[in-house]
């Protein structure tokens, strides 16, 4: 993935993230499709958000 596509990634999940690190796992649509649940984890340090309609997801760790 290139850099520009980081920023883009970020972009559309980032209000999401910041809702999963909040402890809000559940209730979100992907912001690429508009029409898949995502599933979201967050274990502490890893979060990972998944499309299961469009296979599209987002993955990252706080330091």
């Amino acid at each position: 993935m290139e850099p520009d596509e980081d920023v883009d990634a970020l972009d559309a999940y980032g209000p999401i993230v910041d809702e999963v690190i909040a402890g809000r796992t559940e209730g979100h649509r992907c912001p690429v499709c508009h029409e898949g649940d995502l599933d979201c984890t967050f274990d502490g340090v890893t979060i990972k958000l998944t499309c299961p309609k469009c296979g599209r997801f987002f993955e990252g760790a706080l330091s």
